[in-house]
């Protein structure tokens, strides 16, 4: 019993030091994964430069949207949470193109949810416009005519 008692205490200071880097190894994950998971508050495009994608109610929504050339939102029709795909098919990679040409991109987010918030439009282009946003950032978008067999179109 003396014997074991000994042992213990001789270990007591590894398995301390091994607590430490433990401790230390899970902070320094929980760290990068924040750093990799925090959302973009700005995007690029090349005719209008740098652009807010912070959404936080319809009000930033409309301003957002009027900054694509939309002449007004009449008013919020739906939103329903989805999933991104986890993989793209062809159809995916084609309306990730349109969204990479306004400097965003889907890719980061796949098999992760979204809100898609439609809102019915004034605008020579559609009549409704769609935005998928994630933590109150619009992580995609389009214009649509919600007309079964017509294409979406780009924002801008």
């Amino acid at each position: 019993m003396l014997y074991l008692n000994f042992q213990l205490k001789k270990s007591k200071p590894a398995l301390i030091a091994a607590a430490v880097i433990l401790t230390i190894f899970i902070i320094a994950c929980v760290i990068s994964y924040s750093a990799t998971q925090k959302l973009s508050d700005t995007a690029t495009r090349d005719e209008a430069g740098e652009y807010s994608l912070v959404v936080k109610d319809d009000a930033q929504a409309e301003s957002f949207l009027k900054s694509f050339g939309v002449d007004s939102v009449l008013e919020k029709t739906g939103e329903e949470k989805i999933i991104i795909p986890k993989k793209f098919n062809s159809l995916y990679e084609k309306y990730n193109e349109m969204q990479k040409r306004i400097g965003l991109d889907l890719s980061r987010y796949k098999g992760k949810s979204a809100l898609k918030a439609t809102y019915k439009i004034k605008s020579d282009k559609a009549d409704y416009a769609v935005l998928l946003l994630r933590g109150n950032r619009v992580i995609g978008g389009h214009l649509t005519s919600l007309e079964y067999g017509k294409g979406n179109l780009p924002l801008a």
